[in-house]
């Protein structure tokens, strides 16, 4: 999955929770689930990509050894310091990537679907490209060099992040106010009283 696309499924699962207890998306918990979310590819792709520690870019943090651990540490630790929204939102974005990339797997047919969540029990086979003429094949699906499989789960993935904005803008826009006055602070720039 994409990362825009992962971003997309963690959030979407963070609003259906909350408004199954009969609460609103709000901005801790947001920035909580997008970190969540992104963190297993921030972690594993540059170990993979940049400094070839790991063979593929799901490994460490995409593992499930480790993700429910943490998960389950994170949870024990927000709930210790009253902030157990944040902890949640973190654990759903976290473990929603984790079954993204394997949902996403069995779409594909990836006969290692699984074996991806499942590091250091299996190790995946090492990429049999150099990291530029990957982030290459990543670059063509966007700009109509790919097959029809892969212009379907573009469609089905730009439809999960279209119906995502849908719904965080009926939520709200959880997460756009402390942006916004930070902008605004930025270039109201500090007053000398001359004005």
């Amino acid at each position: 999955m994409w990362p825009w696309s992962h971003a997309a499924v963690g959030y979407l699962c963070y609003s259906l929770g909350t408004r199954l207890v009969g609460r609103r998306p709000t901005t801790g918990p947001t920035v909580a689930v997008l970190f969540g979310a992104l963190l297993p590819d921030l972690v594993d792709k540059p170990l993979s990509w940049v400094f070839g520690l790991v063979p593929q870019g799901y490994a460490v943090a995409h593992s499930v050894l480790l993700a429910v651990p943490l998960g389950i540490a994170a949870l024990v630790l927000t709930h210790q310091h009253d902030r157990r929204l944040l902890g949640i939102a973190f654990v759903v974005g976290y473990w929603s990537h984790l079954l993204g990339d394997v949902l996403f797997g069995v779409l594909r047919s990836n006969p290692h679907a699984f074996g991806r969540v499942l590091w250091p029990i299996v190790t995946l086979p090492a990429y049999e490209q150099p990291v530029l003429t990957r982030l290459g094949d990543y670059v063509s699906v966007f700009t109509g060099f790919q097959s029809t499989d892969d212009a379907m789960i573009v469609i089905l993935g730009a439809s999960v992040v279209y119906v995502t904005i849908g719904v965080w803008i009926f939520d709200g826009r959880p997460g756009l106010t402390p942006i916004r006055q930070a902008l605004e602070r930025s270039f109201d720039g500090p007053t000398d009283g001359n004005e």
